[in-house]
């Protein structure tokens, strides 16, 4: 026993030291929900948990981009259909116009709706567009199996871009050479029916070979965004496990340190109280 300095007291408060911090950290990381709240937590997963943030962004930016691009095709596969019913109608149109009961006066009707039909194409060629992007109005496309292109970011690293191609379905380009021209179609001009039908037929083909293409990349845009999506939440699940605090854990903690807190008091109370008992001794036996 040594009367000057208190070692038993001094190793209480040791303990004493120990578990208010470590019960600091526990209520900190319950407080936050996370473990790492500063550099000097964890120095290394820090480090990691940042490079893996900064990948969770980037496969998030991607994925967005995708379903922009995916939801770009859905809008022109849309101004597609119109146009595709247009030319269904027209067809109709021509073969109701050749039938010989029909004077002049009836084709001249029948051929104003076909004039009315080119203005809704050439409209919605025009006028369709997404977030200022035009993919059916390049006037650099004079033959629709030459198609334009744009490209577009598909994934979260350099160089992972897709190209999407851009047609011009205006009335002057739907067709092709040796056959004819949508606008070409006339119930009161020199060509004949199967001239006209030759020419709309032709122009069937294009506007389905159009939606072909872009229905093949809107598959490939979502299934790709769904592949981004699982790695996103499997590096997010790896980030979490670097940087975020498990509650019960910590609360299991902080209860077994404030036991540790309240019993190192009442020792140090105890302890301190020694010296005076021994000098309260060595009092009585003088």
């Amino acid at each position: 026993m040594r009367l000057n300095t208190n070692l038993m007291s001094l190793n209480v408060y040791k303990g004493y030291t120990k578990a208010l911090k470590t019960q600091e950290t526990a209520f900190n990381r319950i407080s936050t929900g996370l473990k790492i709240n500063s550099a000097k937590d964890d120095p290394n997963n820090l480090g990691q948990s940042e490079m893996l943030r900064l990948q969770i962004r980037g496969l998030q930016a991607a994925g967005r981009n995708l379903q922009d691009g995916a939801s770009m095709i859905q809008t022109f596969d849309g101004a597609l259909n119109s146009v595709s019913e247009s030319l269904t109608r027209m067809k109709e149109l021509v073969i109701q116009g050749s039938t010989g009961s029909l004077n002049s006066e009836d084709q001249a009707n029948i051929q104003k709706e076909i004039d009315q039909l080119k203005e809704h194409i050439n409209s919605v060629t025009k006028s369709t567009s997404f977030n200022g992007v035009k993919l059916l109005d390049d006037q650099n496309v004079t033959d629709n199996n030459k198609p334009g292109f744009i490209t577009t970011s598909v994934g979260a690293n350099v160089g992972e871009l897709a190209k999407i191609p851009t047609f011009n379905t205006s009335t002057a380009t739907l067709g092709k050479d040796g056959v004819g021209y949508l606008e070409e179609v006339n119930l009161l001009g020199p060509s004949s029916k199967d001239k006209n039908l030759e020419i709309i037929d032709s122009a069937v083909g294009s506007v389905n070979s159009i939606r072909s293409k872009y229905g093949a990349i809107q598959n490939k845009f979502e299934s790709l965004s769904q592949g981004l999506g699982e790695i996103s939440q499997a590096v997010e699940n790896a980030e979490s496990s670097l940087r975020d605090a498990d509650i019960a854990e910590e609360m299991m903690n902080y209860s077994r340190e404030s036991i540790l807190v309240n019993s190192s008091i009442a020792m140090m109370v105890q302890t301190n109280k020694l010296p005076q008992d021994v000098l309260q001794i060595l009092e009585r036996i003088k």
